[in-house]
């Protein structure tokens, strides 16, 4: 879960308190400049960057007319900030999430709920530079904030933990760390949410993912087992993401040898392929691939050139299968 977010629903989320938690003394003023916050917001959900700028820039020559401490002015700093993290212009973002987190901790003090988008943006800002110390203390005061407005055992804590925290320690490989993040977020959710609830899934995913990119295969393969039936109630049939799951998970059980769970797991990638796909969508040349290698490690050639000629059958297919992997034992 690993990424550069462009965070629209939390200068949405901003600018959604600013009104109310201010005195609109100039209410024509605070019409256009809303006017232009939701222009510029629309700009950048549809992925014009350079737009946003122009109206982010706007709307911030009306919010100077609040005054120097008004929560508006920080929603526009913010918003400017958010565009300018969009086209890589990491220097003026940096001010600006910096000016905008001035103003909430002015207004709001440094405990509280309000600033945690800011200080987000910033550890994320900080993070893909590399600078990776100011984007842990950054990360660590945002987890302060919602551990101590929302509790130590909120979901939002979790989401914390396994999206920010453990990211950051992902890219140091800082593993015990990583770990132990990704142990509690899970243990959070568990605590706080049905079995099936999708975040709850995801995070037994992350733990899976994670087990199996250290090669601790029989410690991923109970998390897989778990995770994955959510995440198919979750996402429409034959999602990207719950393919590569199963993908995985076939993966993992041939790694330990377990050829015939193996095939198991690819056979049902392959079934959910073609009843939502059709039997010659490309992404059915992976599991066919897949079950070659399952078939040729078993010996059983006969199977194995059957389904070889069934995925050559597959025209265009633009990408490359899980390749075999023997069992090598322990």
């Amino acid at each position: 879960m690993k990424r550069s977010r462009y965070f629209l629903a939390g200068i949405l989320a901003v600018a959604a308190w600013l009104c109310a938690s201010a005195v609109c003394a100039d209410e024509a003023n605070d019409s256009i400049w809303r006017n232009h916050m939701a222009t510029a917001a629309e700009a950048a959900k549809r992925g014009d960057h350079d737009a946003a700028l122009q109206m982010y820039g706007a709307a911030a020559k009306r919010a100077e007319a609040f005054g120097a401490n008004d929560v508006r002015l920080a929603a526009t700093f913010y918003g400017l900030a958010q565009a300018h993290r969009a086209q890589h212009a990491y220097e003026p973002a940096e001010k600006n999430y910096l000016r905008a987190l001035a103003i909430l901790e002015s207004v709001n003090g440094p405990i509280h709920e309000r600033n945690a988008s800011v200080l987000t943006g910033l550890a994320d800002l900080y993070r893909v530079q590399g600078r990776y110390a100011e984007a842990e203390d950054y990360y660590k005061r945002e987890l302060a904030i919602i551990e101590k407005t929302r509790g130590p055992d909120h979901p939002a804590v979790a989401l914390a933990l396994s999206n920010n925290l453990a990211a950051l320690y992902r890219v140091q490989m800082r593993r015990e760390e990583v770990e132990a993040l990704y142990l509690r977020a899970l243990a959070i959710l568990e605590k706080a949410l049905p079995a099936d609830d999708p975040q709850v899934g995801l995070a037994l995913i992350d733990l899976a993912e994670w087990y199996q990119g250290l090669q601790r295969y029989a410690e991923a393969e109970p998390y897989y087992r778990r995770g994955i039936p959510i995440i198919e109630k979750t996402f429409p049939p034959a999602h990207p993401r719950v393919l590569l799951l199963l993908n995985d998970w076939g993966l993992v059980r041939q790694l330990q040898g377990r050829y015939g769970e193996a095939e198991s797991v690819y056979k049902m990638m392959l079934s959910i392929i073609e009843k939502a796909q059709g039997p010659r969508h490309p992404n059915a040349g992976i599991a066919l691939n897949n079950l070659v290698g399952i078939y040729e490690v078993q010996g059983r050639q006969a199977e194995a050139d059957a389904a070889r000629k069934r995925m050559l059958e597959i025209t265009n297919t633009p990408f490359r299968g899980q390749p075999y992997v023997p069992f090598q034992g322990r």
